[in-house]
């Protein structure tokens, strides 16, 4: 089974799938980053809400606005928190191949 982490939508929404992953992290807020950070740790929503001391919608708002920036759209065959996360470790990975 292939997944395709980051494919084309449509030219409507500004075509997010034409970017590079490393480009698409970097439209994140710092905030958003911190997010993701902590689904990367296995975090639920919930707990990522009690670390960052805020509420659970509040960390929903966070978590849609990183699956938007990324192009993640809802899909019933991928799951979005896996696709983000696998985004975040490779972008770590290759951070730390070219410092």
């Amino acid at each position: 089974m292939t997944t395709t982490l980051f494919r084309p939508t449509g030219a409507a929404e500004g075509t997010p799938g034409d970017s590079h992953p490393d480009e698409l992290l970097g439209q994140l807020s710092p905030r958003e980053l911190e997010v993701l950070s902590l689904m990367a740790e296995g975090r639920s929503n919930r707990a990522i809400g009690q670390q960052l001391a805020v509420g659970l919608k509040t960390v929903e708002t966070h978590v849609g606005r990183v699956f938007a920036k990324l192009g993640l759209d809802e899909d019933r065959y991928e799951n979005r928190r896996v696709l983000a996360v696998l985004a975040f470790v490779r972008r770590g990975s290759t951070a730390a191949v070219t410092r």
